[in-house]
């Protein structure tokens, strides 16, 4: 039997592929979890939130999906480049050069949340140009500002687990979100309905909780990697030693990876900015989907993840049938238990919408469009992992230039025709984000094909 020109036994396929799908479970649960657990944090932020007041939900829908997601999801693409070099270290048995990733990049990650802060002050005014009516844009912008607070600790949490990720040891952060759910659920509780003599504050009070819980994270992880027995092989407290050059090619990763998340998240805030000209309703139904559907999303990148920690490993050590079995491995496991999710969901759509609303009008405007919403997620989520794929392989611009390219340049004016002048309403919006993702699945794969036809590291 022959993988890329290496004559191969199927027991030795068999082995392998056996290997590959052991490792990126124990790796992709953790990072499922601690992905669905952030899920979570927004998913109760939502739940209360709707139970409180349709228009608050709106309100706060219209700061998460078109301001604050954006930044968060910048940050995190600048930073993404600590997960891919250190499991390229890790792999070659480099626990120094690991640790040396971890260490230089806290100064360049606080710097980077403190820049996100300031980059959401505006809000306000952001939302008004953007054609919200003024309540909406005074209200949403003031939640924003007070969402943004707990970035810098959100951008030092990602860092932290992104480097136990790739070295590993992704349960770290499992735990965590696990007591970070707790917590949000008796701040929000606390903070929104006015309980325990603390004033009654509605979806502001969400955007409080949801600003200390990242804090408790940052925190929390960061002792842990600082004070962990396991990790001193890592020589964390030993100055990396480094100039800014040297490290360049991390960086580059992570304005790569940056730009591809921004293009994606901002044809996606923008889809919430149409449902919001569309009416208050059109908005907060949106967010109560955008909820529903992040389930699958996060089982995605958290198998992404996973599948990227592998493949690095096996691309580091220049090992081409490896690469290309933990990187098929990771996308058909992904495609599997995704569609298994969506499918579910869409069975017991009408009781999950239950758990965001009571507003029969938004469950009434929604339940027809989940089969459409499910199947672009389960393409949403292929898409992702094949990215996650070309990261892997060291890809730095390629698959933002085919992100970008989806999602700004064929998803958003698509979305936006469909929409208005079509008068298709929020089915509009379903259907050109069905088109994007389909179109960046197709470009990834074909990229991933072209790829793992050369020699490694050419």
């Amino acid at each position: 039997m022959s993988i890329l020109g290496i004559q191969q036994s199927p027991q030795w396929l068999k082995e392998r592929i056996k290997r590959q799908f052991s490792e990126l479970a124990r790796l992709a649960v953790p990072a499922m979890m601690m992905r669905i657990g952030i899920l979570g944090l927004g998913m109760v932020d939502t739940a209360m939130v709707g139970h409180y007041a349709t228009q608050h939900l709106a309100w706060l829908n219209l700061a998460n999906q078109s301001i604050i997601m954006f930044t968060l999801v910048v940050g995190l693409g600048m930073v993404s480049g600590i997960m891919f070099y250190t499991a390229n270290a890790f792999g070659t048995d480099d626990f120094i050069e690991a640790g040396r990733v971890w260490r230089r990049s806290i100064p360049f990650t606080l710097m980077i949340g403190a820049l996100l802060v300031l980059a959401v002050m505006p809000a306000e005014y952001m939302l008004t140009q953007l054609g919200q009516n003024e309540q909406d844009a005074s209200e949403s912008g003031g939640l924003a500002v007070i969402l943004a607070l707990g970035l810098p600790g959100h951008m030092l949490f990602i860092n932290c687990s992104m480097f136990l990720e790739g070295i590993k040891r992704a349960e770290i952060g499992f735990y965590l979100m696990v007591v970070a759910n707790i917590v949000n659920v008796v701040f929000n509780y606390t903070l929104i309905f006015g309980n325990f003599g603390m004033p009654e504050l509605g979806a502001e009070g969400s955007a409080w909780a949801s600003t200390v819980v990242r804090w408790f994270l940052a925190i929390s992880i960061f002792a842990y990697v600082w004070w962990a027995p396991s990790l001193k092989k890592y020589k964390l407290r030993k100055p990396h030693g480094q100039t800014w050059k040297s490290w360049s090619g991390q960086r580059q990763m992570g304005y790569a990876s940056a730009v591809s998340l921004a293009a994606e998240v901002a044809a996606f805030g923008a889809l919430a900015l149409f449902a919001g000209w569309l009416g208050t309703v059109p908005l907060a139904a949106y967010g109560v989907m955008s909820q529903v559907v992040g389930l699958p999303l996060m089982m995605s990148i958290g198998i992404g993840v996973a599948c990227t920690v592998r493949v690095g490993i096996s691309y580091a050590r220049k090992d081409r049938a490896d690469t290309l079995i933990a990187s098929l491995c990771g996308i058909l496991l992904n495609f599997l238990l995704t569609s298994v999710l969506c499918i579910t969901i869409y069975f017991y759509a009408k009781e999950m919408m239950a758990i965001f609303t009571d507003d029969d009008r938004i469950t009434e405007l929604l339940l027809p469009l989940t089969g459409l919403f499910m199947l672009a997620m389960v393409i949403d989520g292929s898409q992702m992992v094949a990215s996650l794929v070309l990261r892997g392989f060291k890809e730095t611009w390629w698959p933002t230039y085919l992100q970008t390219f989806s999602f700004v340049f064929v998803m958003l004016p698509l979305s936006y025709w469909f929409t208005f002048p079509m008068e298709m309403g929020l089915k509009g919006l379903v259907y050109g984000t069905l088109v994007g993702v389909t179109v960046a699945w197709v470009l990834q794969i074909s990229r991933f094909i072209w790829l793992v036809r050369r020699p490694l590291g050419n």
